[in-house]
């Protein structure tokens, strides 16, 4: 009974996640008549007790949270049993061409991607939580909350809580040689999660290496994202975060200042140029994907 509960639970979670992102309005760009932002998503299921999660704190950041610590910060009483869920949005194809296109800076569809696309997970996050509570469940969304933060650390700036780290443990997808998550459906993508106080059952994380999926790391070939780096921020070594936070808030700042044409928005124009016009753009890359 209970692992019955514990499946149809699942498929409706995917069932509230996929409708939102085909049905809600807000996954559209205004300003591009009406095209989709995202199309269908990616679900995964892990739960709190996993030692991925202590990993992170080794990986990430030594204060990255765990569920049971922002449960116990939301909702002030500790919660033994929870399960995150995690979502990965595919970009849509014609902001990835639009983007691809480029080597300097941002597409301005890959621009409101980034922007819109984020209030989109935000308001996608907050359906899944109220959808859950008013089924009698609790819930949240950890990026919503005021314990969430970027913050300095060892290796650049960090989130307290890793949208693209929680995916891989929800066995979404690997890490590339930008630091990009690789799923199935491409690195070009946005995730966000949401916890769920209870216990279901977990979604197969059917890799052991956190490189799996990354040509580089698999066959010694590619380093597209290095190549299409406007400014070596990728290099054989990994991603160097700190150049990568000047390309976005200082080289690209043309981008918002109108240099390169009318209507970027946002704190930064969004880069995205290592995530597009490569292999691993839209899947998991194939050896013979690239050829040196």
């Amino acid at each position: 009974m209970k692992q019955e509960f514990s499946h149809r639970l699942i498929r409706l979670i995917v069932q509230i996640i996929r409708d939102f992102v085909a049905q809600s309005p807000l996954n559209r760009l205004e300003h591009f008549s009406g095209d989709p932002i995202f199309d269908e998503p990616l679900v995964g299921f892990v739960g709190s007790a996993d030692p991925i999660f202590h990993q992170f704190r080794n990986v990430v950041h030594p204060d990255h949270l765990l569920p049971e610590e922002v449960l116990a910060r939301v909702f002030g009483q500790a919660f033994p049993i929870s399960t995150v869920v995690s979502f990965v949005l595919p970009i849509a194809e014609k902001t990835k061409k639009a983007n691809a296109a480029e080597k300097k800076g941002p597409a301005l569809r890959w621009n409101h991607t980034r922007w819109h696309g984020q209030f989109f997970i935000e308001a996608l996050s907050r359906h899944i939580v109220s959808s859950l509570e008013r089924m009698g469940l609790l819930a949240v969304a950890p990026e919503l909350t005021d314990i969430f933060s970027i913050v300095s650390g060892p290796n650049g700036i960090a989130s307290l809580w890793s949208q693209r780290h929680i995916a891989y443990a929800a066995g979404l997808g690997t890490f590339g040689l930008s630091d990009a998550l690789i799923t199935e459906k491409g690195a070009a993508m946005r995730c966000g999660s949401v916890i769920v106080v209870g216990e279901m059952e977990v979604s197969p994380r059917p890799y052991s290496d956190h490189h799996a999926y990354c040509l580089y790391y698999r066959t010694g070939t590619c380093q597209m994202c290095l190549k299409r780096c406007p400014r070596g921020a990728i290099t054989p070594a990994g991603h160097n975060k700190t150049l990568c936070l000047e390309i976005l808030t200082v080289d690209q700042k043309p981008w918002l200042d109108g240099i390169y044409g009318p209507g970027y928005i946002g704190k930064y124009a969004g880069c995205g140029l290592c995530m597009t016009g490569v292999p691993c753009e839209s899947r998991i890359p194939k050896a013979d994907d690239v050829t040196s």
